[in-house]
């Protein structure tokens, strides 16, 4: 992990999008970039692409359109995240993990 409270106080930027799995030391991390008005994309959802191409091939049960359609929804649920992050005060990443619990219970019922 990259991002942790010795490194954080030294970015000079407003946005983390980066495709490395993992980038937070800890949760608080997440906490730590919102307080420096720094955006973070969790990166298992803008890495979800791959994931979700790989368990289609793997699972044979999606066409190409089916691949990308859930490719482009992405965009929209990172959207979502941000909002929500923005509506309830609480970090990005923690917005996302709460939500991949969600769509993870609700598959299992």
């Amino acid at each position: 992990a990259i991002l942790n409270e010795q490194s954080i106080p030294e970015l000079r930027t407003t946005i983390i999008a980066g495709g490395a799995n993992n980038q937070l030391d800890t949760k608080t991390d997440g906490q730590r970039l919102s307080d420096a008005g720094i955006l973070f994309a969790p990166d298992y959802v803008i890495n979800a692409g791959g994931i979700i191409n790989v368990a289609s091939e793997y699972y044979d049960d999606m066409d190409e359109d089916e691949v990308m359609q859930n490719v482009v929804a992405i965009g929209p649920r990172l959207a979502g995240i941000f909002a929500a992050a923005r509506d309830s005060g609480k970090p990005t990443n923690v917005v996302a993990d709460e939500q991949a619990r969600k769509i993870i219970a609700d598959a299992k019922a």
